[in-house]
């Protein structure tokens, strides 16, 4: 079949890899120059089903609401209040389940991945997560209720025993309590995402930047409407003020463009119900020519349970990061961030970074209401979704992208994924 993709994150690519593998001739269209750009270039990097279930900004693990910020726009308000619904505790053992059996699929064929293609990218096992307060040790209890009750893996720790797995953490601001999980991890999934690209395209994938999909016709051959300032000569094309517009037929179309979906499907007839949800990180390089401790910074990742800000290893550099607000923020609104962000690092890992050499970065991703990613057949003809993800993007995407090319290809896929498609919308 030819496949079209729409988005280069690390979702697209992995998706336009596991496509080709499975004998499809994919093409893969973003509005950006490059892969990885936006919501793929500097997040946490953190994978595997136990931070999936208890500590990523949108976890199902029993809260109330989302801990992330609620946006003062009244726009995003009926996303929160289906939220709450959707997170209703009656509802939350089966959205649990779901996540860690894609989660779970989703860390294997990473693995198996990294083997097969020999990848060589940063990345790090285990996950250390810290309660300050003996208050922040009672509200993880939810989220390791559900880790015990779905046999995912993990150790309770007394605070002197953290330093045994992070031995750079500042010993004079020991947590309360600690939870280890150690079949988790941490990796760059930018340069995950640019190694996919390469196989990607040793199996024929093509990638074609700045081209925007203005239009989506579904049908037994979906068409794209492509407006591009270099159109490809194999199409026909007209030029309009500067813009080249063009258009091309598939066998089908994968839309894996997260926020950019709801507005193309949108004029299809679905509408989704993905909202924004912001995100900042800080990357700065370690003093790791400061010989007088036994480590600089964290060896893999710590994650602050309160406020799910995440400190990661990322080779000689360590990354601080938070997915703070469900829509987008003001100047002030990141400079406040980012200062919460240099005190946590302060707190847990005291001089190990050169601040004044640190780098800022702000991302968007796209999340539905039940924490949930959609995958698979949209209802409309000829058109797939692989999208949705929140802030679980670089977690889920090498599962979800195995599962999409298994459904395609009409194939079973490894895991059940009853309750990740689009059908679910409409209930």
């Amino acid at each position: 079949m030819q496949i079209a993709i729409i988005g280069a994150g690390v979702v697209g690519v992995t998706s336009a890899y596991e496509l080709a593998a499975a004998g499809h001739a994919v093409t893969v269209f973003d509005c950006g120059g490059t892969i990885a750009s936006e919501a793929s270039f500097a997040p946490a990097g953190l994978h595997g089903a136990g931070w999936a279930l208890g500590w990523s900004a949108l976890a199902s693990s029993g809260q109330l609401f989302p801990p992330v910020a609620w946006a003062s726009d009244p726009r995003h308000w009926p996303w929160s209040a289906a939220w709450a619904r959707a997170h209703r505790r009656s509802a939350l053992p089966a959205l649990q389940q779901r996540l860690q059996d894609l989660a779970a699929h989703s860390q294997d064929h990473l693995q198996e991945l990294t083997r097969s293609l020999s990848l060589e990218f940063e990345h790090a096992k285990g996950v250390l997560v810290l309660a300050t307060t003996e208050s922040d040790s009672r509200r993880m209890q939810p989220a390791l209720s559900t880790l015990e009750r779905l046999g995912v893996p993990h150790q309770r720790l007394r605070p002197e025993e953290c330093l045994a797995i992070e031995s750079g953490l500042n010993p004079q601001s020991l947590p309360h309590s600690a939870v280890h999980l150690p079949q988790a991890g941490i990796g760059n999934c930018r340069e995950f995402a640019h190694l996919m690209r390469q196989h990607a395209e040793r199996l024929g994938v093509r990638f074609v930047f700045h081209t925007q999909v203005a239009g989506l016709k579904p049908g037994t051959r979906p068409v794209l409407e492509l407006h591009a300032r270099i159109a490809s000569a194999a199409i026909d094309r007209a030029v309009d003020g500067g813009i080249e517009k063009s258009s091309a037929a598939f066998d089908a179309v994968v839309v894996c463009s997260a926020l950019g979906a709801r507005p193309l499907l949108a004029g299809c007839g679905l509408r989704l119900p993905l909202a924004p949800v912001q995100g900042h990180s800080v990357t700065i390089p370690l003093r790791l020519d400061d010989m007088s401790a036994p480590s600089v910074g964290p060896q893999s990742a710590v994650v602050d349970a309160r406020d799910r800000i995440t400190v990661t290893r990322s080779g000689s550099r360590v990354r601080v990061s938070q997915l703070s607000r469900l829509g987008t923020g003001s100047n002030a609104d990141a400079r406040s961030t980012i200062e919460r962000l240099y005190r946590r690092l302060d707190r847990w890992f005291a001089g190990c970074g050169r601040m004044g050499q640190s780098q800022h970065w702000v991302g968007t991703c796209a999340a539905l209401p039940d924490g949930l990613p959609l995958l698979g057949a949209s209802g409309l003809p000829g058109v797939w979704l692989n999208l949705g993800h929140g802030d679980l993007g670089w977690a889920l995407a090498c599962g979800s992208a195995r599962v999409l090319a298994d459904t395609l290809s009409g194939r079973a896929p490894a895991i059940d994924t009853t309750g990740l498609g689009a059908d679910r919308l409409s209930r």
